[in-house]
């Protein structure tokens, strides 16, 4: 049934199961996620969600900490099976597919790990080798990016040696290297100053604009309100709420992605419910 909170309606969608054969046809998608469900042991970390991302665009995937994503993101990378459901990317089930999923997706971790002993230089060379790409032809393809992400003076030192924001700057570096259909960001702008925030949220927005699809989750509301066509919102394992922006604020009374976000995300404090008990 329907839920009001603070003025705002919060509609139940009802839950629709369909053969994993169909699932391509009826959720259109670069990224189809239906009913998937992961445990671990008797923990259900996601409890059955279904959602879509169209290709091309900049989609934000938003919820407290605990709320699932960092597990879908590893449902989608294919390091985990789901216990129920399905993922797919570009057609590619995430999982038994998981090979040619690798090749259409760009990932930058909030935080990045990299080989010891190798400058970036070598390690951007040695993913460009690892991806069947010409490393000479992929090297000179990234220097303007280097060079605009200022890791110019840096990129033939020592990668462990470089700074927080220095590592997040290779990573995204890394991402883009093979020219993916599919960038997943978990926390992109962690660790990053203002001026490199501002030049990573330009190249993600041009990387959309020639045809990229963007999924990057993050706590900042006004990051995705400047940057995101969609948002997903994740909370305890279900999905809350999904839509373009502008459906979003339609559906909740005009309300602002925060006031949404923090309505359908609210919890009791803690204690609050013992407190209570004579």
């Amino acid at each position: 049934m329907p839920q009001s909170y603070l003025g705002l309606s919060i509609p139940a969608a009802p839950e629709i199961r369909l053969p994993i054969a169909d699932i391509s046809e009826a959720i259109p998608g670069l990224v189809q996620i239906h009913h998937v469900v992961k445990t671990f042991g008797e923990k259900t970390a996601l409890k059955g969600i279904t959602f879509s991302v169209p290709a091309g665009q900049i989609c934000g995937l938003l919820g407290p900490n605990g709320a699932g994503k960092t597990t879908l993101f590893r449902l989608l990378m294919g390091i985990l099976k789901p216990s129920e459901g399905a993922l797919r990317i570009d057609g590619h089930d995430c999982f038994d597919e998981r090979v040619t999923v690798m090749r259409l997706i760009g990932f930058l971790p909030d935080e990045p790990v990299f080989y010891s002993y190798l400058s970036g230089r070598e390690i951007l060379e040695l993913s460009a080798a690892m991806h069947g790409l010409n490393v000479a032809e992929a090297m000179e393809r990234l220097t303007p990016t280097i060079a605009r992400l200022r890791l110019a003076d840096d990129i033939d030192n020592y990668a462990e040696d470089y700074s927080r924001g220095m590592k997040k700057k290779l990573g995204l570096l890394l991402a883009l290297l093979h020219q993916p259909k599919l960038l997943v960001l978990d926390e992109p702008t962690n660790g990053l100053d203002v001026e490199s925030t501002h030049l990573f949220y330009e190249i993600i927005s041009e990387v959309a604009a020639e045809g990229t699809t963007v999924l990057f989750s993050t706590h900042l509301m006004d990051h995705v309100t400047r940057l995101c066509s969609h948002a997903v919102i994740l909370n305890e394992g279900t999905v809350v709420a999904q839509g373009t922006l502008e459906e979003l604020s339609s559906e909740h009374g005009h309300a602002t992605l925060e006031t949404i976000f923090l309505v359908l995300t609210s919890r009791p404090p803690q204690g609050a419910t013992a407190a209570q008990t004579p």
